[in-house]
């Protein structure tokens, strides 16, 4: 039991550390759009450099791309905030408690939306003429987020019974 514990410990700092690294890109892409818009520097690089020139530089230096990064980026640092008190929860020994069911039905909504946010700036870019090699649409997400709303419908029928078991003791 002590080394699920451990493995429970690792996997909750892990995603600790990824809802940080997903902090530090917010703030580096707000930074992104603070410097590609509101100051001189934007003037000062050599756009020729880049696959398509000035036209690469102007999409990708758009607030409304930079924008639908940030989103994409907060859904996976709040998805990875949850998972992360999910293991929080087991190594605490609390499983069949209510915070499990609610996390679990966050977490799907979440991968809803991500099914669809995901290929936003994918989609943007390819408005504006720059190839992209991914789908329209991640039906992963959308699978993942009917697998965890079925694992919390689940897991919210075990806390009836547990509750029942507690109380016929």
């Amino acid at each position: 039991m002590n080394s699920e514990k451990g493995v429970f410990k690792a996997l909750k700092w892990l995603f600790s550390f990824f809802v940080g690294i997903m902090g530090v890109a917010v703030a580096s892409l707000t930074a992104l759009i603070i410097i590609f818009n509101f100051t001189s520097i934007a003037q000062e690089y050599r756009v020729e450099e880049l696959p398509f020139g000035a036209f690469t530089f102007d999409v990708l230096s758009s607030p409304l791309f930079l924008l639908l990064l940030i989103a994409n980026i907060v859904l996976y640092g709040v998805l990875f905030y949850f998972v992360r008190s999910f293991f929080k929860n087991l190594e605490l020994d609390q499983i069949f408690v209510r915070t499990n069911v609610v996390t679990a039905k966050k977490i799907s909504i979440i991968l809803l939306v991500l099914s669809v946010t995901s290929c936003l700036p994918d989609v943007y870019a390819s408005m504006h003429d720059i190839s992209v090699n991914d789908s329209a649409f991640d039906l992963t997400y959308l699978v993942g987020a009917s697998i965890v709303w079925a694992l919390a419908k689940i897991l919210e029928k075990a806390n009836l019974i547990a509750e029942e078991n507690e109380l016929t003791i």
